[in-house]
């Protein structure tokens, strides 16, 4: 299997969650913060302790596909 060009790669590494940081804090500053955000922030530990166990489970299975 070809791996892709390193500029795809470095772009899907940086590029993406730039523009997804910048697009959202522009989104925030004229709108304000939506109320599905601020639910959010009230689930705070909640929310943590599921995407720390989603990027384990996630990093386990990467690690017995690539076995």
């Amino acid at each position: 299997m070809d791996k892709p060009p390193l500029f795809m790669e470095l772009f899907i590494a940086l590029g993406i969650p730039i523009v997804l940081l910048v697009g959202l804090t522009l989104l925030f500053m004229s709108d304000g913060v939506p109320n599905w955000v601020q639910q959010l922030n009230k689930n705070n530990k909640t929310l943590w302790n599921f995407g720390i166990v989603a990027m384990s489970t996630i990093a386990v299975i990467i690690y017995l596909a690539r076995r």
